[in-house]
């Protein structure tokens, strides 16, 4: 057995992925603001996942001076164990069709009414994670009930395909240039759902559900006419 991999719960299995994720991308240990990003959780509750991960053997910490500062208190930086790796390598800790729902929907928030004007460019996930940002702005009860839909669906297209339109439906301005966005970003997606093979519809389905499940509590609905994910 690889030590701690039984007491990794589905958090600390997705922190250990972030961990990965983000120590690749960056070339070097990190802090653990970059886990509580990449996961949508707070500093300290990824500082907490990253500590517990320390104990399990998964990840180590180490401490540093911030780049450009020589002086003062130094930072704690994190980065998986040679153990937290084969981890990894040896158990599907967040599945690939996950992280990319995680990551488009993360581009949403950054970009918000921009990226409608490039997602004809998105493949079936990166339409699937742009429609998820949009559902994170709803309130839990409309959240419950994607969630219902969602595994209510006979087969995964038309769930993926219901999903689509019942957030469309919550989003939607009543007209203007935002809703003609909106209805060429569900056609665009409509298009990439007929040339993905049902295995992959399977994978994506399952997927947005545990994203889903992840989401933090019932926020208040967006104000009237302005996109989800734009800032003010």
């Amino acid at each position: 057995m690889i030590l701690g991999i039984r007491t990794l719960t589905r958090r600390r299995r997705e922190c250990l992925a972030a961990l990965q994720d983000a120590v690749t991308a960056a070339g070097a240990p990190v802090h653990y603001s970059a886990i509580s990003e990449r996961l949508g959780i707070s500093p300290w509750t990824a500082y907490d996942l990253l500590r517990a991960l320390e104990c399990d053997g998964l990840a180590a910490a180490s401490y540093a001076h911030r780049p450009g500062v020589a002086v003062g208190r130094t930072q704690v930086a994190f980065s998986p164990t040679d153990q937290g790796r084969a981890a990894l390598g040896a158990r599907s800790i967040t599945p690939a069709e996950e992280r990319a729902l995680r990551r488009a929907a993360e581009r949403v928030a950054a970009l918000g009414q921009a990226a409608l004007r490039s997602s004809r460019s998105l493949d079936v996930a990166g339409h699937l994670g742009f429609w998820l940002g949009q559902a994170e702005g709803l309130p839990g009860r409309t959240r419950d009930g994607l969630r219902h839909l969602l595994r209510s669906a006979p087969e995964a297209a038309t769930g993926l395909s219901m999903f689509v339109a019942a957030v469309y439906g919550a989003v939607t301005p009543g007209s203007g240039a935002e809703a003609d966005d909106l209805i060429a970003a569900v056609s665009a997606f409509q298009a990439r759902l007929t040339r993905t093979t049902a295995a992959r519809r399977e994978r994506l389905i399952r997927s947005l559900l545990a994203v889903l499940d992840t989401l933090p509590g019932q926020t208040p609905p967006p104000a009237p006419g302005r996109f989800l994910g734009e800032t003010p």
